[in-house]
């Protein structure tokens, strides 16, 4: 129960935080699409300090044992972390593969090199498992380090998972998941009961799973305060996540048509452009004149709804 009054206390207290960000909304006139951007800010994000030794950029040219990631799939890695973990995310990695996140945009700042400045990842909010880095830490990365993984890339042995760190280590992190799940279970019936949402097969069964993220969750309960929201689908662009990873972006639209939906959906897509982390979205737009998308950082923060 605490779960679901959270949900609901929340939902009121969101409605209420319009505090200027400085973030951009525009109107592309050419296709009808508006779009705000930002970045929220990840569950262990508050404490972590990246500590470097020179930039990753002036990283020795890469070994044998480096060149055994395909350059594709090191950059198609850098081009995930750069596009869905949040900006105040710090990440550690290898040093050939901080150069890659390097060159596709993240800053040295917030980058931890491992092997050279760092012993372990500790101190980052998710680290970059290359074969290099799962060669050094091998089963501590999984079991003490990092136990989840966000997303994927690539195959066999040249795999490079992308894995969030544990900061209390990976006993606590599993307990803190069971409660974040069963609280996610609990809020998704809530708002199945909501008679301001409606929801198809496939959205009621990810919210009676417990498979939304939690600032998805209580965003569509502040948002059917003000009107009634139609769930088009949950979504989430994270190839090869762990199963328990909850969805992490939504689509929904006002149930009104003709210039009431319009006026509804900038109303929405104004008022997620005021959030601040850890509900700010990293992206959300308005899609095709009648939709509203949204999308949240990776990784999902645990307990925002109070499950532990």
């Amino acid at each position: 129960m605490l779960a679901v009054a959270v949900v609901i206390a929340l939902g009121a207290a969101i409605a209420g935080v319009f505090i200027e960000r400085g973030l951009a909304v525009r109107e592309d006139t050419s296709s009808g699409v508006a779009t705000s951007s930002g970045a929220a800010t990840p569950a262990t994000a508050g404490t972590s300090t990246a500590v470097r030794s020179g930039s990753p950029a002036s990283a020795p040219p890469r070994s044998s044992s480096a060149l055994g990631v395909s350059a594709a799939t090191r950059d198609q890695t850098a081009h995930w972390i750069a596009a869905q973990v949040a900006a105040s995310a710090i990440v550690a990695c290898d040093p050939a593969m901080c150069a890659t996140l390097q060159a596709s945009g993240i800053t040295a700042g917030r980058l931890l090199a491992l092997g050279t400045a760092a012993a372990d990842p500790l101190g980052s909010d998710v680290v970059v498992a290359t074969p290099a880095v799962r060669g050094q830490f091998g089963g501590r990365l999984a079991g003490v380090y990092a136990p989840a993984v966000i997303a994927s890339f690539g195959s066999g042995a040249g795999r490079i998972d992308v894995r969030a760190i544990a900061p209390s280590g990976a006993a606590a992190y599993h307990s803190v998941l069971a409660a974040d799940l069963s609280a996610r279970i609990s809020a998704g019936q809530q708002l199945l009961r909501n008679r301001r949402i409606i929801a198809p097969a496939a959205a009621r069964a990810a919210l009676l799973a417990g498979g939304v993220d939690p600032r998805v969750l209580m965003t569509l309960a502040t948002l059917a305060v003000e009107q009634p929201v139609r769930i088009l689908s949950f979504g989430d662009p994270s190839p090869g996540a762990n199963s328990a990873e909850p969805l992490r972006g939504m689509q929904v639209a006002p149930l009104a048509s003709g210039s009431p939906a319009k006026s509804s959906l900038r109303s929405m897509l104004s008022f997620l452009s005021q959030q601040r982390p850890p509900f700010a979205p990293l992206r959300a737009s308005i899609v095709h004149a009648s939709a509203l998308s949204a999308e949240y950082a990776a990784p999902s923060p645990l307990g925002l709804l109070g499950g532990h």
